[in-house]
C-alpha cells in the first residue's frame, strides 16, 4: 500500500489533457470557448455551475435555465501539445493564445459566441 507522500507525489507527475473545450447550443449553433488544464474534468466542472446558476458566462447561464441541458453538447475543441519543459506559466500563456486565435478565427467566420 501506498503512503500518503507517494500518492501526493504520483499525482503531482501526473498529465492531464490540456487545451480548449466548447459547449454547443444545439438551438442556435452559439458556442463558448473556454481553456483547461485537465479537459477530462474541465465539463463536468461547468456543467456543475450551469446546474446551479452559477457559471460566470451570464448569456450562457439564461440560455442554459430556458432551453435545459439536453439543448448542449460538450466537446473537446482543440488539445494543446506541451514539451516536457515548458513551465506552468509558458503553459498558462500558451492556453491563453491558442484561445485568443480561435476566438478571432470564428469570429471572423461569423460563428456566433458567447462573450
Amino acid at each position: 500500500m501506498k503512503t500518503k507522500r507517494e500518492q501526493k507525489q504520483e499525482y503531482k507527475s501526473m498529465k492531464f489533457r490540456q487545451g480548449i473545450f466548447k459547449i454547443i447550443n444545439l438551438n442556435n449553433n452559439r458556442v463558448f470557448l473556454q481553456t483547461s488544464s485537465d479537459l477530462d474534468r474541465a465539463f463536468n466542472a461547468d456543467r456543475f455551475k450551469l446546474n446551479a446558476g452559477m457559471h460566470p458566462n451570464k448569456k450562457l447561464q439564461k440560455d442554459w435555465d430556458s432551453q435545459g441541458e439536453g439543448k448542449f453538447k460538450f466537446e473537446v475543441f482543440d488539445e494543446l501539445k506541451i514539451e516536457e519543459s515548458a513551465s506552468p506559466s509558458e503553459i498558462k500563456q500558451d492556453l491563453k493564445d491558442l484561445l485568443e486565435i480561435h476566438l478571432a478565427e470564428m469570429q471572423q467566420k461569423g460563428q456566433q459566441l458567447y462573450e
